[in-house]
């Protein structure tokens, strides 16, 4: 006989059986959940203003997270390289400020969130791909760089379709 206690991928469902999540119909799974939000949906190019299109994204992260027991949510704002240093640090701070207002009017619980901006500090596109120029297929070559990652990790509690027998 197999137990859900010496299954190693079950995670949190061995606890959420011993405290009698199962007899309900419900399991507990711990889950990783990391979203990165690329700017240009979220934001036009050099501007911190959340568009209808970030907004969807970012109402589609919190549906995630209500279904969801999670610690912290970890934002952290990212730019590209075109423009001073200074600005892009200030830019990706405020994206990421953008998202946690957001996520905060939809009801996620300020606290919960800690926010980080990089500037152009850690771009995803390589160093020499773009070319030099400030041109329009530069800019969009270097979208990856423009975004927002939201990371957070918890349990989630998942429906059976039947309890375990016991016997």
């Amino acid at each position: 006989m197999t137990s859900l206690f010496a299954t190693p991928r079950r995670g949190l469902a061995a606890g959420a059986l011993a405290l009698g999540f199962a007899c309900s119909g419900a399991l507990a799974e711990e889950a990783r959940q990391k979203v990165v939000l690329n700017a240009d949906p979220l934001f036009s190019f050099g501007s911190a203003e959340l568009g209808p299109a970030g907004r969807a994204a970012l109402d589609d992260f919190v549906r995630g997270v209500e279904v969801m027991i999670t610690g912290p949510i970890r934002l952290v704002g990212h730019a590209d390289r075109l423009g001073s240093e200074a600005r892009n640090q200030v830019l990706s701070q405020e994206r990421a400020d953008a998202v946690k207002a957001y996520l905060v009017s939809r009801g996620i619980g300020e606290t919960r969130m800690r926010v980080e901006s990089k500037g152009s500090a850690q771009p995803a596109t390589q160093a020499h791909a773009c070319g030099g120029r400030s041109s329009e297929r530069t800019i969009a070559c270097l979208q990856p760089d423009r975004r927002v990652a939201v990371e957070t990790a918890g349990t989630r509690l998942l429906k059976l379709s039947h309890a375990p027998e016991t016997p």
